[in-house]
């Protein structure tokens, strides 16, 4: 296996989590200079996090030993495109941007000190992760032409997606293992994708401008309530997986719909 495989993010879900806020603040700002420097930054940032990872010996001393080198070496590649795509968009971005990139960049900021501390992969520090991809939305969208709606509002539509997604997934270990904390997942997954569709039906009703943003949404909150009611071993956690990703390709077509 080459040094540049082992030091490729691996999970997976997170290429989809990252991919899709960008998409959609394109779409709704148009490709930019700053909107794509941004991209940039939030890209090169994830994919750094694995380096990390290997150097803290979060993926196991041997393949520490075996790739630090490697690890630092891309680390600097990475921090050095960050840091070149950071200035670019501090440059060139409209004032609209700034608010929602210190956001972005707070979130950045906190899910950093986790991965420093090894809190990345708990049930709190996956859902910080969630919400830190889902605010790349906004600087993207807001360095072109979008509307504060349009910055701000698919961010909390994305937000909350992933956080269903996360819960959910949590969700079916739990059940699987029965054992250990995070026996709330349980009830809180199906309890906030009912009331997600409850929200969005009523921002609907009431003819709220803001009701596309929460119709996005219904795909991802269905097949969580279907998932809180089906027992799914753990091993088919792949599947589930892809079934969420289709749920948020279809989220982004109706966002991209609201914008047409």
């Amino acid at each position: 296996m080459s040094a540049s495989s082992t030091l490729r993010p691996r999970e997976h879900g997170a290429y989809a989590m990252l991919a899709f806020p960008i998409l959609s603040g394109l779409l709704m700002g148009g490709a930019s200079l700053p909107g794509l420097a941004f991209a940039g930054l939030a890209v090169s940032a994830f994919l750094a996090h694995e380096s990390v990872l290997v150097i803290l010996g979060g993926r196991g001393e041997r393949l520490r030993t075996a790739r630090n080198g490697a690890a630092w070496r891309r680390l600097a590649r990475l921090g050095a495109l960050a840091l070149l795509a950071g200035t670019l968009f501090a440059a060139s971005a409209p004032s609209s941007a700034l608010r929602p990139a210190l956001v972005a960049g707070g979130l950045g900021t906190l899910v950093a000190g986790l991965l420093m501390a090894g809190r990345t992969r708990t049930l709190a520090g996956e859902l910080v992760v969630a919400v830190a991809f889902a605010s790349v939305h906004g600087p993207v969208a807001a360095a072109g032409r979008a509307s504060a709606p349009e910055i701000y509002l698919p961010a909390v539509a994305w937000a909350t997606s992933f956080v269903l997604a996360t819960l959910s997934v949590h969700s079916i270990k739990f059940r699987f293992k029965r054992r250990g904390p995070g026996g709330w997942t349980v009830v809180t997954a199906p309890c906030l994708a009912m009331g997600t569709v409850v929200a969005a039906l009523w921002a609907m009703e009431a003819g709220h401008g803001w009701w596309s943003e929460a119709a996005a949404v219904l795909p991802k909150a269905a097949v969580v309530l279907g998932l809180a009611y089906l027992t799914i071993h753990p091993r088919h956690l792949k599947r589930v997986g892809w079934t969420l990703v289709v749920t948020d390709t279809l989220t982004l077509i109706l966002l991209a719909a609201m914008v047409a």
